[in-house]
């Protein structure tokens, strides 16, 4: 509450309803530190993560995608970002976004049944 107030105190006249404003705020800023707390629980608590083999062949694969397609999927899968996060950071819609992680993962798939084969 105290941030959605001295945002408003902030922005001064230009706020026509001062408290509707107010709480409004209030609600977006609390999802906001919520969602940042849920994403820093979930990388601490997978900070002990050991990988049995060098990621080195996932790397190449990795490498074996599009430059669109390799940046959604590391964004969205290993840094956790949304796919609204994911469009903004690289400039993008998300619809966009859910198309390269469609297609990347298609892709991933395919690479690594052949590598099993």
């Amino acid at each position: 509450m105290a941030e959605a107030f001295a945002q408003a105190l902030g922005r001064g006249d230009a706020i026509r309803d001062q408290e509707r404003w107010v709480w409004r705020s209030a609600f977006r800023i609390a999802s906001g530190e919520m969602k940042q707390r849920s994403r820093q629980r979930f990388l601490e608590e997978n900070l002990s993560y050991e990988m049995s083999e060098p990621p080195t062949d996932l790397l190449r694969i990795l490498g074996q995608l599009s430059p669109k397609q390799r940046a959604v999927i590391i964004l969205h899968f290993y840094a956790g970002h949304s796919t609204r996060e994911v469009a903004a950071i690289l400039g993008s819609t998300t619809g966009t976004v859910r198309v390269h992680i469609s297609q990347g993962r298609k892709r991933l798939r395919r690479l690594l049944e052949g590598e099993d084969a």
